[in-house]
């Protein structure tokens, strides 16, 4: 099964934003275009998510709606809760198989959550900046290859 991650995109931090809490900061523009890059990225290389699972986290949710846009996943974005970098890479791991049923997906979330599940996966560190993307197959014994991955510029 083939999948992707994404980090959202950049975000100022919750006092440039004017915001009380870090679950509510906004995207910046700057993460707004660096998403639609990411999104664009996976369409040119042939990919397809039937659904979209993103952190409850505004900028998350935020990141989802971006690459939805574009991707247009068949089964819509979703808030997953297991994104929102409470857990450990391998616990989010294995809610997202339970969750996926075999289907393509882009899963939307936060370092170092993701960054963990990916070298739990891989066993390779993977560099994943605001808007960063990785690529990766899995094999049947519950680990997973790392197709391709891209940073914004």
């Amino acid at each position: 099964m083939r999948f992707f991650v994404l980090r959202h995109g950049n975000s100022p931090s919750a006092a440039e934003a004017g915001v009380r809490h870090d679950a509510e900061r906004p995207l910046s523009e700057q993460g707004r275009s660096d998403v639609r890059a990411a999104a664009k990225e996976i369409s040119a290389k042939g990919g397809a998510p039937a659904v979209i699972y993103h952190s409850p986290l505004r900028r998350a949710a935020q990141t989802a709606a971006e690459a939805a846009g574009i991707l247009k996943p068949a089964e819509g974005a979703r808030a997953f809760e297991p994104l929102a970098n409470q857990m450990t890479g391998e616990a989010l791991f294995d809610h997202l198989l339970r969750e996926c049923k075999d289907q393509e997906f882009l899963a939307v979330g936060h370092q170092p959550q993701l960054g963990e599940m990916v070298a739990y996966l891989t066993g390779q560190v993977v560099e994943l900046r605001p808007g960063g993307l990785v690529a990766l197959e899995t094999d049947d014994k519950g680990k997973a290859s790392l197709l391709w991955s891209k940073n914004p510029a």
